[in-house]
This record gives structure tokens, sequence and C-alpha cells, in this order.
């Protein structure tokens, strides 16, 4: 006996499996729109908090600019006078007149904050303005073989001269190392510490140092002792411990006087008597040493939900108010 079909039994199949399919294809693009969306919002989140990031930065380097120009005011306070001081607005502008480095971070109810450091940029060794005698003393405190000295100091002095007239185991840009490189010698003075490794027989292992190994002994690096900034004088309020041991006249215990007396009468640093106030006190040469500052450097860090941008500044100061000479900005990478 044959089965009975109902006529539209087929029809309704297709019918049913045709609209699981239009549901799997509503679904799919339902569900790609709904990933474009959130991905497109994630974006957006993102780049908004690297644009408040950079903001934030460029509002340090206001914040920083106002502490420098408050100097004069801030030295005719008297210290009981910034107890009041609740964000240390005042106490930084008094240290930036005295020559020391600070740092002021300001945060904001959103989770926004800017962090601002302030330091001297002549707290080094102003390259172009090392005499012969001077550059010894920097590499022997390195520990840089002497048979190396009359070269770089020769290549250097080469680089920066305005002629094309070679000096003894000097360079020009005749010389088959520029020649290699595919670019000249400057004849100018440096712009930055970093111009270093562009003149022959300078390189990273003199800049950065070397560790010692069994044909050489360790190269302590000097970037952190120089600077193309000032009038060849260092800050002696924020000078280093290598920086003043690369003068001749500094020993240990020399060095020991220098870093009390900047601490001030309470022997604790980041007080309001800190910094040295007479050169005289700490039998410092006028010659080679100063107090306070004539170019600053000011570094703003925005930051907003791990978000950062940067922003690095030299200012000369002038009277009351500062000029900006150097700028260089961009994001923090992130380790």
């Amino acid at each position: 006996m044959e089965k009975y079909k109902h006529p539209d039994l087929g029809k309704e199949g297709a019918a049913l499996v045709v609209a699981l399919w239009v549901l799997i294809i509503l679904s799919l693009i339902v569900g790609s729109f709904a990933f474009e969306v959130n991905l497109e919002s994630i974006l957006v989140s993102h780049k908004r908090k690297k644009w408040k990031a950079e903001m934030l930065a460029h509002s340090g380097l206001e914040y920083g600019k106002a502490i420098l120009d408050q100097q004069a005011q801030a030295k005719q306070l008297e210290i009981e006078d910034l107890d009041e001081d609740k964000d240390g607005f005042m106490q930084a502008a008094l240290f930036a007149k005295r020559g020391l480095s600070n740092s002021s971070t300001i945060e904001f109810d959103d989770g926004g904050k800017f962090t601002v450091n302030i330091e001297s940029a002549e707290a080094g060794r102003n390259i172009n303005m090392l005499n012969r005698q001077q550059w010894l003393e920097i590499l022997e405190m390195a520990n840089v073989p002497s048979t190396e000295w009359d070269a770089m100091i020769y290549c250097l002095a080469d680089w920066i001269d305005p002629n094309d007239n070679h000096g003894l185991n000097g360079a020009e840009s005749d010389d088959p190392f520029y020649e290699d490189a595919g670019y000249p010698v400057k004849n100018g003075p440096l712009d930055s510490v970093e111009e270093l490794l562009l003149i022959k027989n300078w390189g990273p292992d003199i800049l950065y140092g070397k560790p010692a190994d069994d044909e050489s002994d360790e190269i302590f690096g000097i970037y952190d002792i120089l600077t193309v900034w000032g009038d060849g004088k260092v800050n002696l309020n924020t000078a280093s411990e290598d920086l003043l041991l690369s003068f001749a006249e500094y020993e240990d215990w020399e060095l020991e006087s220098v870093f009390e007396a900047r601490m001030g009468e309470d022997m604790e640093d980041g007080t309001l008597d800190d910094g040295i106030r007479n050169l005289a006190a700490v039998g410092a040469d006028a010659n080679k040493f100063k107090l306070q500052s004539t170019f600053v450097k000011v570094t703003s860090v925005g930051d907003s939900f791990g978000n950062q941008y940067q922003i690095e500044a030299i200012l000369l100061l002038k009277n009351k108010d500062s000029v900006v000479v150097y700028w260089n900005e961009g994001p923090v990478k992130q380790n």
C-alpha cells in the first residue's frame, strides 16, 4: 500500500531550510557589525586616551614654565610662608631659583596626571667649550685607553672648526671614514651629545660605556657628564658624582663636603633649606662652577590610563621670562 504524501510537505521543508540559512546569515552580519562597532569603540577610546596624554604633557610643560617664571617671587618668601604651599608649586620655584632639580606630579579626578621634572641643562661639561686638557681629564676618568686620546680630540676639533685643514691625527671630509659614511664633517659646534657618534674615533663604547673583556678594561660612559648647553660652567647644585670626578681637583673626600652642603643645615634632601648658597663655602672655582643655570631642561610626561606622552624642552631663562630653545616630543614606549 503506497503511503500518502502531502503535496506541500516538500515545499515547507525547503522553506524551513531557507529560513534557517537566512537566520544564520543575518546572525553573521549582526555579529560582524557588533564586532566592528566594538573594535571601533576600543580604537576610539585608545586614541582619545593618547590624545589626552598628549594634552596633559603640554599642560605639564606650561606648569613647569610657570614654576620657572615664579623664581623671583619664591626667593622673596620666607621658608615658613611655604607651609601652605600644598601642591609644592612655590617650593619648586624656590628650588629652581637655587639651581636645584625638582619634580612635581599633578593628578586629576578623571584618572589623568602629568609629571614635570625641572633640572639644569648645564649639569654637564659643554662639549663645544672643552679644551685639550679638560678632555684629557674626562677621558682618563672614563678609563679610555690613553693611546686613543689624541686621535679622538683632534677628530673632534676638525669636526667643530670652520676650516678644512687637517689637524694632527684629525680627519676632514676627504677622510675615508666620512666618505664611506656618506656625510661630510660639520665644521660647526655640536647640537647634541649624541652627535659625537658621527665623528671618527668616537663611538657607543666611549659614549655609553663598555664592560671589560679579555682584550680591554672597562670603559665608563661619558654621556651623562656632557652637555651642549651653557657657558661652560657646571651647576654645582645638580652636578653628579661622576661629573665632579671628571675635574682633576676633586677627590672623594671633597665630594662629600659638596653633597653635605647641598642638603643644608638639616642634612636632609628635599627640604626647604637645600642648596649651596656660596661657592667659596665649598672651595669651588668660580671659573668652573656656578650655582644657578641659564639653560634649564623641563621634561613633562602626560599619563592617561597608562598611555604616556613626553615633551622635553630646553628653556633659556631671560630676566623674568623663559624662552624655548629646544623641543622634542613623542609617545613613551611601553616595556
